[in-house]
C-alpha cells in the first residue's frame, strides 16, 4: 500500500522503487545492485513484516560519490 505525503514534504526513507528512480535505474536492476553490494544496504524495519527502506541522504551521498560499490572485497 502506497502512502501519500503532503505536498512539499520529502520522505527521508525510500522504498525500492523510489530508490531505483533516484539512482536512475529500474527496480530489478536496483535489487541486483543491492544484492551484489554495489548499492547501500536497506534499513530493515523490525516488526513490520520484512519492510525495507533506504535513507535518502545515504543514497544521495552514494550517487554524488560516483556510485562506488559499498561492500568491500575481502582479499587474503
Amino acid at each position: 500500500m502506497k502512502t501519500t505525503m503532503a505536498p512539499g514534504i520529502t520522505p527521508e526513507l525510500l522504498d525500492a522503487e523510489e530508490s531505483a528512480t533516484l539512482a536512475g535505474m529500474g527496480k530489478r536492476t536496483w535489487w541486483r545492485y543491492v544484492a551484489s553490494g554495489r548499492a547501500p544496504q536497506p534499513v530493515r524495519m523490525s516488526g513490520r513484516g520484512g519492510l525495507v527502506r533506504w535513507r535518502r541522504a545515504e543514497l544521495l551521498a552514494w550517487i554524488e560519490g560516483g556510485c562506488k560499490p559499498v561492500r568491500k572485497t575481502v582479499t587474503e
